[in-house]
């Protein structure tokens, strides 16, 4: 079994966000894990995400996978970010779903969370459209980009849309004779 690493770590995330220091660590973790594994996955494939997780459990992270890990962190955050307002204000319990509330704090309704989600997941696409432009400007520095994802991720390095809604044709632009953009031949 994989070790599990986390590119960005929790006290991160609460330093550059408006998160409280008493989140416990059983709500943010698994968004950091999750938006890790999917977001980011989602953005760098598996192949190089193995290898940036590789490099970083190993110590060894140095150069163009450094630099793309660390302006990583502010999405990584954010993605996790967006998973934690529901995860601190609805929690799963023998008797159904239930919402926090204290007698000196106010629970913010439903249409109010959505709005904090709205807010952390613009943030965060502004950031993927950072990452994927690295990507693709630098992407003769990363072999693992050519070595086993790019026609599953070609996709998702031209587009930082997080929206659910389907607009109609294709979601990517469209490469010629279905090459990959990244594969230099």
């Amino acid at each position: 079994m994989e070790t599990e690493v986390l590119l960005c770590s929790e006290t991160y995330v609460k330093q550059v966000l408006s998160i409280s220091d008493n989140v416990a660590g059983k709500f943010l973790r698994p968004c950091i894990l999750e938006a890790q594994e999917i977001g980011f996955k989602s953005i760098v494939g598996s192949c190089l995400l193995s290898h940036l997780k590789n490099l970083f459990a190993e110590g060894q992270l140095k150069d163009q996978y450094k630099e793309l890990v660390d302006m990583s962190q502010n999405f990584i955050a954010n993605t996790a970010a967006v998973s934690l307002t529901m995860r601190v204000s609805f929690k799963i319990g023998n008797f159904g779903v239930t919402k926090s509330q204290d007698e000196n704090l106010n629970v913010a309704s439903f249409d109010e969370i959505c709005k904090v989600q709205e807010f952390y997941q613009t943030k965060a696409d502004f950031e993927k459209l950072e990452i994927q432009q690295y990507l693709l400007d630098n992407s003769t520095l990363f072999p693992e980009l050519r070595a086993c994802d790019c026609n599953r991720i070609s996709s998702n390095l031209y587009s930082a849309e997080s929206l659910g809604l389907w607009l109609g044709g294709p979601r990517s632009k469209v490469m010629p004779g279905g090459k990959c953009k990244c594969t230099k031949r």
